[in-house]
């Protein structure tokens, strides 16, 4: 199957995800361009970033002493680099989805060098949404992977539900604010997101 068609099947199961307690990943299959898709049992999916470990390898001389069946060669893990940056430019790893709750990158700010990053989260989960949170990955412009960090990009209050995220809802994250990524590194605005908790009420 082309991967254009599959990507474009893929994005119309996005859409038409139910809701899942608990979203536990039930398979792998992997593209031809060396995509890994993961599906979970809540009818979601998401795209997996290619292991870092993997990728370093290119810059290491392996021995042929110790080359054997568990390490990584150089060809495949040059490939697996190759497939990485494909994978992050194409910004399919700027949307997560868990629990029926998406959440994609939408844009960033600098002041003075924190960096300021705003989300749009749509909901197709029944219950009220009061709290995502979001496992971000930075990755510099040649795609080395600089830090990962953990925020909530929606914090509604308890006991105001008209801040909660409804089903059918569409909103915007309020900016979040990230400290220790360089400007100077950071010009092709690479990342990936996974949402880790969706708390509901």
């Amino acid at each position: 199957m082309p991967f254009h068609y599959l990507q474009y099947t893929l994005f119309l199961l996005l859409g038409s995800v139910t809701l899942g307690l608990s979203a536990a990943s039930i398979g792998t299959v992997t593209l031809d361009n060396g995509a890994i898709i993961s599906f979970h049992d809540d009818y979601t999916w998401e795209y997996v970033a290619i292991s870092d470990d993997a990728a370093d390898q290119v810059s290491k001389t392996i021995s042929s002493n110790n080359i054997n069946s568990n390490v990584v060669s150089p060809a495949n893990s040059e490939q697996a680099l190759k497939n990485r940056s494909s994978l992050l430019r194409s910004g399919l790893l700027n949307t997560s989805v868990k629990n029926d709750v998406k959440v994609t990158y939408s844009d960033s700010i600098w002041r003075d060098q924190s960096l300021g990053l705003k989300f749009i989260l749509s909901s197709d989960n029944t219950d009220g949404v009061v709290i995502v949170k979001v496992a971000i990955s930075f990755y510099d412009d040649k795609t080395n992977k600089i830090t990962e960090q953990t925020v909530n990009v929606w914090q509604a209050s308890y006991r105001l539900p008209e801040t909660y995220l409804r089903k059918g809802d569409t909103r915007n994250s309020r900016i979040i604010w990230i400290d220790g990524i360089d400007k100077m590194s950071w010009t092709s605005k690479l990342l990936s997101l996974k949402v880790i908790e969706v708390e509901t009420r």
